[in-house]
């Protein structure tokens, strides 16, 4: 049985690696590029058991490279050239029980210019049984030496219902607990099972939602609170506008006549409230505000001033524009 069985998702991804190792059109390098927690680095040790023909958890020809591996010390994750140096070496050592030698490469986009070029050497002249797999984020942080010698396979995040269906095969939660943290999870598995046993991420939607939801209320001091609370939260921004993004969907879906669409279903009773004075066309605005502001978010501007002006455009579509003059 092919060892990608037991990987959530990725469907084409999967089609695309049992393909080379059927064929034995395996490529001498890769770049697993997505989202954290989606599962790059599962897929790379599944693509690598079947290449060399494996069931066994560790494999002396399935390398994970780290700097401890080799020796060298150092308090950061990423590879150093030290590291790259000590594994061209063993790169160079034949497999010793299978037919080909795999390197899995954690956090490669970390590694600095003179990393890269080291490893560079290995990707112009390598062995024809070796492998490496290389897991980034971003894809913009590897020279175009690099990128050019190597095949990029784009690692996409995660629907919210193969998450769910994760969180209930490995966690036996309920359909509706699992639903609620697939939507906070922001289609990362890895973010959903660290939500089992943290309640920060919980607390923050809820704080997230009903921070929204307060500018509702005619006082407009909650313009204020709610932007004080974006600023206040700059670390977990990105989680913050994927729970308003998530929320504004089923909103839209509410207004339109689609509730069976909704995933946010134990937030069914607050986007009622809000739909009895939003009317579609606010629907489909709370959903572009939120688009434009997260765009604004990660270019590093102002950021008091823009989740002020955020929770602005929010109260506008919520009480009409002739409220600027009191705000």
């Amino acid at each position: 049985m092919s060892h990608f069985s037991g990987i959530y998702g990725h469907e084409s991804v999967k089609k695309l690696l049992e393909t080379a190792v059927k064929t034995g059109r395996i490529s001498h390098a890769y770049i697993f590029c997505g989202p954290l927690g989606v599962g790059r680095y599962t897929t790379a040790r599944a693509f690598a058991a079947d290449a060399v023909k494996t069931d066994l958890k560790q494999h002396p020809d399935i390398i994970t490279v780290t700097n401890s591996l080799y020796g060298v010390e150092s308090k950061s994750d990423s590879i150093l050239v030290d590291t790259v140096s000590e594994m061209r070496k063993d790169i160079f050592i034949k497999p010793y029980s299978a037919e080909r030698k795999i390197y899995i490469v954690p956090k490669a986009d970390t590694m600095n210019a003179a990393s890269q070029n080291k490893l560079l050497k290995v990707f112009e002249e390598p062995p024809g049984y070796c492998t490496i797999i290389m897991i980034a984020e971003n894809l913009n942080k590897f020279l175009p030496t690099i990128l050019s010698r190597a095949s990029v396979v784009k690692f996409s995040a995660l629907p919210n219902k193969t998450v769910s269906d994760f969180l209930i095969d490995k966690y036996k939660l309920s359909d509706e607990e699992a639903a609620a943290k697939a939507v906070m999870s922001n289609g990362s598995i890895g973010r959903a099972a660290e939500l089992i046993d943290s309640p920060r991420p919980a607390m923050l939607r809820k704080e997230t939602i009903d921070g929204f939801m307060g500018l509702l209320g005619s006082e407009n001091r909650n313009i204020y609170n709610f932007a004080k609370f974006l600023k206040s939260e700059k670390d977990d921004l990105s989680f913050i506008f994927s729970v308003l993004k998530s929320f504004f969907e089923d909103f839209v879906h509410l207004k339109f006549g689609l509730a069976d669409e909704m995933v946010n279903v134990d937030k069914t009773a607050e986007m009622r409230k809000l739909a009895n004075v939003a009317t579609k066309r606010a629907a489909v605005q709370f959903l572009d505000i939120t688009l434009k502001y997260e765009r604004i978010a990660a270019a590093n501007t102002n950021l008091r001033i823009s989740m002020f002006c955020l929770a602005c455009e929010y109260w506008e579509e919520i009480h009409g524009r002739d409220y600027r003059s009191t705000i």
